[in-house]
């Protein structure tokens, strides 16, 4: 009898979907399709490119996301980095493992059905190892990073010692553990 009462709910909430559907404009559609947002891409790029043409290859890479419609707000020039694992990825039909890249990163903004072409190519772009493509907000995010040093160490909290050489009466604790527990 429940079950019978659950499947109609579905079924009745299923049918004014599918009525909101049919009575939707196409000017809703184009609406949501040019909306412009925000987006950020993280990427590592492959190791073996010699450091000397990554200027090229990110220049070729940010090019690209400009003829698909991308308006750049901010970057960072890719850094060699070690990965914090090894990734492995399919270049020409060949599979090879990564355990360094090159990681940057782009802002930019464009709309969502741009997007969507972008993600496209970079899913194709044979010099990444791996991306991230996220929607995000125009402002700074980003944290700034603070080195510890020696002067910084009297600053920082540390943890109290316990005295060894307090006597330990096992009586006094039992008889406290008694009184907690009751």
């Amino acid at each position: 009898m429940i079950l019978k009462v659950i499947i109609k709910r579905i079924y009745t909430r299923y049918l004014m979907a599918k009525a909101k559907e049919v009575t939707g404009t196409s000017d809703d559609v184009e609406a949501t399709e040019s909306k412009v947002s925000v987006y950020e891409v993280g990427y590592i790029m492959l190791p073996s490119i010699p450091e000397e043409n990554l200027g090229g290859e990110v220049t070729i890479f940010k090019d690209s996301l400009g003829e698909k419609g991308a308006t750049f707000i901010s970057d960072e020039y890719p850094k060699m980095l070690e990965l914090a694992y090894e990734m492995s990825r399919s270049i020409a039909n060949k599979k090879q493992k990564f355990s360094y890249g090159y990681f940057g990163w782009v802002k930019f903004e464009c709309t969502t059905e741009n997007a969507k072409i972008i993600k496209d190519y970079l899913d194709k772009n044979e010099t990444l190892v791996r991306y991230l493509m996220i929607k995000t907000v125009r402002e700074n995010t980003m944290s700034t990073k603070r080195v510890y040093g020696k002067t910084d160490a009297s600053k920082r909290r540390s943890t109290p010692r316990a005295e060894e050489s307090m006597p330990i009466n096992e009586e006094v604790i039992d008889k406290e553990i008694d009184a907690l527990v009751v």
